[in-house]
């Protein structure tokens, strides 16, 4: 049987034909995507023709979304048979429910760089908890120190720190979405958030100007900074001052958390309705994503680079790999352990809901105002809710808020 699968990085060829060179009884055909961008309008204009349906389509929205359009399969029955090789993030972030709607799909965990220099230089310790974070940020103020940086059009701090601390905004039950922006969770993490906001604790460098952040980032007044492994050589390329000053820490969580998690989700690959061998697309998703040879196939030609392979239960062997050279103050191996141990903690997934495109905008203009202190953090995440609840209404959608 011949499958046709769309992606939109041509490393992806490399993987394919390995697959089809390790077997007889599937081929599949790479479909060139020119953008992500053009694969969503290619994929919308497919589905409402019914012609040349793929087999597999990278995740292109929340995977609810997805569902809610008619496009994702119930796929259960052949993930199951291999969910065993998979990390519990990857797992969960392609389900609903019970259900397998998407293939599993590893997420990057986050992690946090400090600045052992800026730290080390005012007496202040590694936070690792968020209210230690907290209290180290207002050790550091006399001195400027920012202990994190909130840009005001980029609210993925509150989703992030919202999902380690157990919020869950949307949930299905059968036809009916229950939304819940309101929960202990959520306004646990808000009120970290608030803290830091009040006390002047964080600094708002635009991701829109990216010389302008790195600098900052490089001058020595930010102390910390969660990010994740993809992020790091172009921290690296961009830093000047404080190359070598920066340590990888485990991600704080919050005080007496009784599990250690790593925030990160990720948007699951679909088999699409309409695709008439769904096995055989799980079969070569699988062999893409945690098949030695499969990962072996994804090695950048130019750099002799392999990704970090997220669905891995164990990512340890590949993350020395990806640490550059001149960033930090640990060795590559050191770092690559904390990367490695974030992996195995990533939490995975965060329900968006079927209108994750009309409610996120609303969430980044609230945040905005909340880190202009024009409005509370409550405040905004209450607006979201309210314009979540309209827009749901609006579009037929049963919908209830929580008590």
């Amino acid at each position: 049987m011949t499958i046709d699968v769309w992606g939109w990085d041509p490393i992806t060829q490399q993987i394919v034909d390995a697959f089809n060179d390790s077997q007889d009884d599937i081929t599949v055909n790479y479909v060139l995507q020119p953008s992500n961008t053009a694969a969503q309008t290619n994929f919308r204009n497919v589905m409402e023709s019914q012609d040349d349906i793929p087999c597999l389509l990278p995740g292109i929205t929340p995977l609810a979304t997805s569902l809610v359009n008619g496009w994702a399969q119930d796929i259960t029955e052949y993930v199951e048979p291999v969910a065993d090789q998979f990390n519990a993030g990857a797992l969960a972030s392609a389900k609903i429910g019970d259900t397998f709607y998407g293939v599993p799909t590893g997420a990057s965990a986050q992690f946090m760089m400090v600045n052992t220099k800026t730290l080390a230089d005012h007496g202040a310790d590694v936070p690792s908890t968020w209210e230690e974070l907290v209290e180290t940020g207002k050790e550091l103020a006399p001195a400027g120190i920012k202990v994190i940086n909130l840009a005001g059009e980029d609210p993925s701090t509150l989703v992030n720190l919202s999902q380690q601390a157990g919020a869950k905004w949307f949930q299905i039950d059968g036809d009916s979405w229950t939304v819940n922006l309101h929960d202990k969770a959520t306004l646990k993490a808000a009120g970290i958030l608030q803290d830091v906001v009040d006390n002047d604790l964080n600094s708002t460098q635009t991701y829109q100007d990216r010389p302008a952040l790195y600098s900052y980032f490089d001058s020595g007044q930010l102390a910390a900074l969660p990010t994740q492994w993809w992020s790091l050589t172009g921290l690296q390329t961009n830093f000047v001052n404080s190359l070598g000053q920066w340590d990888a820490v485990p991600l704080p969580q919050f005080s007496g958390s009784k599990e250690h998690l790593a925030t990160g989700f990720a948007n699951p690959a679909i088999v699409p309705v309409g695709c008439e061998h769904p096995e055989a697309a799980v079969e070569y998703a699988t062999f893409a994503a945690v098949d030695p040879a499969g990962i072996e196939a994804s090695r950048n030609p130019d750099t002799g680079a392999i990704s970090v392979p997220t669905a891995l239960k164990d990512v340890s062997e590949y993350t020395e790999a990806i640490v550059p050279d001149r960033l930090f103050a640990q060795s590559p191996a050191e770092v690559g352990e904390i990367i490695a141990d974030a992996q195995a903690d990533v939490i995975g997934k965060f329900e968006q809901g079927p209108n994750y495109d009309a409610w996120f905008p609303e969430l980044q203009d609230q945040w905005g105002k909340f880190v202009a202190k024009q409005i509370t953090l409550e405040e905004a995440i209450a607006n979201v809710e309210a314009y979540i609840a309209t827009d749901l209404e609006n579009k037929g959608i049963d919908y209830s808020i929580a008590k």
